[in-house]
């Protein structure tokens, strides 16, 4: 009996683990590039947010018009058999989100008059990392915000 019930969660294991689909990366580990990243970004979330997906960094630039511009580099942090399953089970794989951008002035006074204050639609496999960007209205934005939910 004990051996079937063991045979019986390794089955039910391999099962999941067939399953998954989850995203797989290679890049170059030494970097030519220069970013300008934030080391103090704050990066608030809820209860569910939080066990799905991380800030890796932010980064901040211009074009070469000399608006700002920033990219979010974010990761689905739903792997592993377990956590896979139960993003199955669920229906949150793949895993749908909703972002915007607020841009501020130099004073510090949002900018919403923009098709960026709209929210937008991502959405993020297991293990799959994300490139969030946008570029300032003006260039006499100075800052920005973004705002992530969970998409309906």
């Amino acid at each position: 009996m004990k051996k079937t019930c063991l045979l019986g969660w390794f089955a039910a294991a391999l099962m999941l683990a067939a399953c998954q689909d989850t995203v797989n990366t290679v890049e170059n580990a030494d970097k030519t590039m220069t970013p300008n990243t934030i080391a103090d970004a704050r990066f608030v979330t809820d209860g569910f947010l939080k066990d799905r997906l991380g800030l890796q960094s932010v980064t901040m630039g211009r074009t070469a018009d000399g608006f700002k511009r920033v990219q979010l580099e974010v990761i689905n942090l739903r792997t592993g058999v377990l956590s896979q399953a139960w993003s199955g089970i669920t229906g949150e794989n793949p895993y749908k989100i909703r972002y915007r951008f607020t841009w501020f002035d130099e004073d510090g006074m949002a900018v919403n008059n923009t098709v960026l204050a709209d929210w937008r639609d991502a959405t993020i496999i297991p293990g799959e990392t994300l490139f969030l960007q946008s570029v300032a209205p003006t260039k006499y934005c100075s800052d920005f915000k973004i705002s992530l939910k969970e998409a309906n």
